[in-house]
């Protein structure tokens, strides 16, 4: 068994790596829209999100959820620990003349009050959680009685061997799951959309 970094270890090598990729990430595979099919199925997914609401984006990454958000229609912020994935965000939203807010910042100690949204996204972030139930007790936290949360879960049980080193990938706890249910908890108290995609998740 591969020795296991500590928390604060392994979340600073993962935003180091993001920071690095921020650059090239969105020419890669399943990282944005490159059809009218993906358009489609996000859009659909999306639209768990009741009309005009005020959405968090966690791990917002270049934007691409926070964006289509947008889009359709809703008060959107992105969060992410990356500095480079941001900068690539906000210049596309003022590319694209959308008025996004984008905050720095880490989802285990989420910068915002109380019940401030009506729903909460995550793409292609479960699977590099290190801390997750610090992480959704935040996002418990900051969604309002009956909000939404549409997020996706790799079922790519070698997604963490391929962007991190041994030591990190033993880290997180969801990176090996090859089977949504550890991960989804329908409590009853919100209405939840997951997606979970079998390809590369990053």
């Amino acid at each position: 068994m591969s020795p296991k970094a500590s928390p604060t270890t392994a979340r600073s090598a993962i935003r180091a790596f993001w920071e690095e990729e921020g650059a090239r990430y969105d020419q890669k595979d399943a990282h944005g829209i490159f059809s009218e099919a993906e358009r489609q199925l996000w859009t659909g997914a999306l639209g768990a999100i009741p009309p005009s609401s005020r959405v968090l984006d966690i791990a917002t990454g270049t934007g691409f959820v926070a964006l289509l958000l947008a889009e359709l229609g809703h008060q959107v912020t992105g969060l992410d620990a990356s500095q480079a994935m941001l900068a690539h965000a906000r210049a596309k939203a003022v590319e694209r003349g959308m008025a996004i807010t984008f905050v720095e910042g880490v989802t285990e100690r989420l910068p915002f009050p109380d019940a401030g949204f009506d729903a909460v996204t995550a793409r292609h972030f479960i699977w590099t959680l290190v801390e997750p139930e610090k992480a959704f007790a935040e996002w418990r936290r900051v969604l309002t009685p009956g909000a939404t949360l549409v997020a996706d879960c790799s079922l790519n049980t070698q997604v963490a061997a391929h962007h991190y080193s041994d030591d990190v990938a033993a880290a997180l706890p969801f990176s090996g799951v090859a089977d949504p249910a550890p991960i989804v908890d329908d409590d009853g108290e919100r209405r939840r959309a997951v997606l979970c995609a079998r390809a590369d998740a990053g």
